[in-house]
């Protein structure tokens, strides 16, 4: 399946989630970093991941119709899957920081909604990482077809 497809696919599944997620409100995360106060909730994550994905799968769509690109498939499913890390890893967080909220949780459950936390947001890096090293490969390749010598 194309990379276009499947960030199309995880689109519309994010999509339906943040409408759950409308339907249900749950409460944020509460960050205090350097004297700036955040609070971010599970629909903002989760609208991010819709546009992320949507974006993707434009980029990936783009480069196959468009400028003709063959992309390396082994690297666009390493993409989708480090996307799909860092969308489970947030919601894990989100989730163990919902149940800690409400007087159940202990110190040791925060401390794995920071480590999923932290996991999501490495996976996020690594997912950016491997698509730009994918968008080199891929112009080098339009490059070459366009300007090489046959």
């Amino acid at each position: 399946m194309p990379p276009a497809k499947l960030f199309a696919a995880l689109a519309s599944v994010f999509a339906v989630l943040v409408g759950l997620a409308h339907l249900r409100p749950f409460p944020g995360v509460d960050l205090y970093i350097n004297g700036v106060y955040w609070v971010l909730g599970p629909k903002l994550v989760l609208l991010f991941c819709t546009a992320t994905s949507l974006n993707f799968a434009a980029l990936y769509y783009a480069g196959e119709r468009i400028f003709q690109a063959r992309w390396n498939r082994a690297l666009s499913i390493l993409h989708v899957c480090l996307f799909m890390l860092f969308a489970v890893g947030l919601s894990v967080s989100f989730a163990i920081s919902t149940n800690a909220t409400n007087g159940s949780g202990s110190d040791g459950e925060m401390r794995w909604s920071i480590v999923c936390l932290l996991l999501g947001i490495l996976s996020l890096v690594a997912c950016l990482a491997v698509f730009a090293v994918n968008l080199l490969v891929t112009v080098t390749q339009i490059v070459r077809s366009h300007f090489g010598r046959s």
